[in-house]
């Protein structure tokens, strides 16, 4: 007697299909999801990064433009899709007199400037990610 030839898939050889199937396609999306959220990620610290060549002009500029009887400043708010907050302080200040001037007239009479070294703590938060950072600035005003 002569057997009939099977046409087709079993049922277990579909089932072991669908569960190679299903576990590359669990495979992927797991690799896939760990990409994207480290994209994510690095996106994000790189928008931090990118704003603060401008938020350090900014406080330059403040620093700039203190008048020679401050010693503190701060400010805190949002820029570019960040939000900053710093506060400067004045670490060392001196007086400078021109000595050229002062050897050729008088004390008195020479250019005087009060230079003035900041430490600047600068925090910057974007979506979760906090940056902090220390600066040095250099000032100087009429004496």
């Amino acid at each position: 007697m002569k057997q009939k030839k099977q046409i087709g898939f079993t049922l277990i050889e579909l089932l072991i299909a669908t569960i190679i199937l299903f576990s590359s396609l669990a495979a992927v999306s797991l690799i896939y999801r760990g990409a994207f959220i480290a994209s994510e990620k690095a996106s994000n610290h790189v928008n931090v990064v990118a704003n603060l060549p401008a938020l350090i002009s900014r406080i330059q500029q403040q620093i700039q433009t203190a008048s020679s009887e401050q010693s503190q400043l701060s400010e805190q708010g949002n820029a570019w899709g960040v939000e900053y907050q710093w506060q400067a302080s004045v670490v060392q200040s001196k007086v400078i007199i021109n000595e050229t001037m002062a050897l050729e007239f008088a004390e008195e009479i020479a250019d005087k400037k009060q230079i003035k070294l900041w430490r600047i703590s600068l925090i910057i938060k974007r979506n979760g990610i906090e940056k902090n950072y220390i600066l040095n600035e250099v000032s100087w005003h009429e004496a």
